[in-house]
């Protein structure tokens, strides 16, 4: 473990996770995580940066591209944030990084939240983002779906909803510690409260009843653990060892590879959750690399339409 990340446990175990506990606060989290990323450092000069406004009449929120140059395929990309904070400015410095090790061009998608949104209104945002760039000619080949925590579990279920759709589906997906199981009744939500240098576990089901709004906690399209997954293309799912959301990673690689997936799982020890989106930390640059080569195996080395 290198020194940053020892220091971003200590400093997220002290402020995030203190600041977490009682009763869920919108405000609070969407304020503090805001605050954050006003501190980020400018996208590199070869990233192009292209806001995406909402375009209601055709059932598109907003979105913004970062594209690598002569990009090579193309990243759908959903942040995380519990499905209710977090959005284009906190996670604009992963989703760029993605399009540099990629040489790809990412649209990180700004899909509607809860509680003034909720399910499945995200899913419906991301499945139509989906269909747009089939609209506009984009291979199914040439795409990978990425995303981390809810935003790892949305990609997921745009995948499911597109398959029962009867649309073609990406090359493949990257998950970083993907929220897969809004019932949280996995074994690390206990074994691992304390461990965990992020969240309370009481945290999770207050955040799953803002978004689900009443509709059952296995609900396939919300959580995409107990989907079918059969017909999925592959799977990167990247985790801690040391995160209450371990299990939805575990279980998801393994639900999968039992479906017939091929599913890879990397874990990695004494990280913080959704750890590779940290651009301050080194591990996780290791991993976007990573990541990048994931997406060139899975993808032609051919540029897609602009």
């Amino acid at each position: 473990m290198s020194i940053q990340a020892f220091l971003t446990n200590l400093i997220l175990r002290h402020q995030f996770k203190r600041a977490g506990r009682g009763p869920l606060n919108v405000q609070k989290a969407r304020y503090m995580v805001n605050k954050m990323a006003k501190r980020a450092p400018p996208l590199p000069k070869d990233i192009r940066h292209t806001p995406v406004p909402a375009r209601p009449d055709q059932q598109l929120c907003g979105a913004e591209w970062l594209s690598a140059d002569q990009p090579q395929r193309t990243i759908v990309y959903f942040h995380g944030g519990g499905y209710f904070f977090c959005g284009l400015d906190t996670h604009r410095p992963v989703a760029g990084y993605l399009a540099r090790v990629a040489q790809a061009r990412v649209l990180s998608v700004d899909y509607r939240m809860a509680p003034e949104h909720v399910f499945p209104a995200a899913v419906d945002d991301a499945v139509s983002w989906w269909q747009q760039l089939l609209r506009d000619g984009t291979s199914p080949t040439e795409v990978l779906f990425a995303g981390d925590s809810a935003g790892g579990g949305l990609a997921l279920a745009c995948m499911v909803a597109a398959r029962d759709r009867g649309l073609p589906l990406p090359a493949g997906a990257i998950l970083f510690s993907p929220w897969t199981d809004l019932s949280c009744s996995g074994d690390t939500m206990r074994t691992l409260a304390d461990v965990d240098v992020m969240f309370n576990p009481a945290s999770l089901p207050e955040a799953a009843a803002l978004y689900l709004n009443g509709q059952p906690t296995n609900t396939p399209l919300a959580s995409p653990l107990f989907a079918d997954l059969r017909g999925l293309p592959p799977l990167m799912i990247h985790a801690s060892t040391h995160e209450i959301l371990l299990d939805d990673s575990q279980r998801l690689h393994s639900r999968a590879q039992q479906q017939g997936v091929r599913s890879e799982l990397h874990l990695k020890a004494k990280m913080p959750h959704v750890w590779p989106t940290m651009l301050l930390l080194p591990e996780a640059r290791e991993t976007l690399k990573h990541c990048g080569e994931f997406a060139r195996q899975v993808t032609p080395n051919r540029a897609p339409t602009p």
